[in-house]
């Protein structure tokens, strides 16, 4: 657990890093993010569904997602009362954020992915969001390795020389995740190279990675390493203590990307954030 009262005590690397935890827990314990899910509905092409917590309906209808709302149940879309039917239609594959409803603190959150089998439709989802849920409430901060200069390690990146896609499994075994590659970040560990795919995750540069503690003192998954996509081409080093737990380390109500073999490393990185005890996910 993050002790931020000892921040000013701490060298200015590791009062970075707190600055930077500290970011990432505000933005984790917002009311309607990743700790506050409490349910996941899937609609498929011809299907109409109703969620228990929410009013309304769902359905699926040539690639479309619709959402009936009921009469005189006070949803909300944009801030605006929603009175009548709202459909939503990707337009790109791979995961997708489509839109939001929300009926007093609960939050619908509309998304899509690609259909595993016919590749060219997607699986709609609709995850309810409910600030009061038991992860949020009972938060107590993401255990981590003791922080270590020694893992910020010289590396370069080169970028894609072509529209390559990264590809996917997720954690929901029906549906894949593909995002365009932008290249690849290169270093060395104890005098071995390594490479590993970065890809462009709806406008933000993540590394999706493994390593010999995935599964053991970190999420089984994998772990996320964020790029600062501004200044990608000028990037020096990789820092492994900001290496961040996915979504689904927190909650069953996520379909996150699997990380592909190519990054796999074959050595434990224990920096970084550590298995979240509460959720084991």
């Amino acid at each position: 657990m993050t002790d931020f009262n000892n921040i000013q005590q701490a060298d200015l690397y590791t009062q970075a890093w707190y600055v930077w935890q500290a970011g990432r827990q505000e933005t984790l314990t917002a009311p309607h993010n990743y700790l506050a899910p409490v349910s996941t509905t899937w609609v498929s092409e011809g299907e109409t569904k109703t969620i228990k917590e929410f009013p309304g309906t769902w359905s699926v209808e040539h690639d479309t997602l619709t959402y009936v709302p009921d009469a005189n149940s006070s949803v909300v879309n944009e801030e605006q009362p929603l009175t009548a039917p709202i459909a939503f239609t990707p337009t790109a594959f791979g995961e997708q954020s489509l839109g939001y409803i929300d009926f007093g603190d609960l939050r619908a959150e509309v998304n899509s992915q690609t259909d595993l089998i016919k590749q060219d439709t997607h699986r709609f989802w609709i995850r309810i969001k409910d600030p009061n849920a038991a992860p949020r409430k009972n938060f107590r901060g993401i255990d981590h390795f003791a922080i270590d200069p020694k893992w910020s390690l010289p590396a370069c990146f080169k970028p894609a020389s072509d529209d390559e896609q990264d590809i996917h499994d997720s954690v929901v075994k029906t549906v894949l995740q593909s995002y365009r590659v932008l290249g690849t970040l290169e270093f060395d560990y104890e005098s071995k190279a390594y490479s590993l795919i970065v890809s462009n995750v709806f406008g933000h540069a993540y590394i999706f990675f493994s390593d010999e503690t995935s599964g053991t003192e970190t999420a089984g998954i994998g772990r996320i390493y964020e790029l600062t996509a501004a200044d990608i081409l000028t990037l020096d080093h990789i820092d492994f203590n900001y290496a961040f737990n996915y979504p689904c380390a927190f909650s069953l109500f996520c379909t996150c990307p699997i990380p592909s073999k190519r990054n796999h490393l074959p050595f434990a990185v224990t920096a970084g954030e550590k298995t979240p005890k509460e959720y084991q996910y």
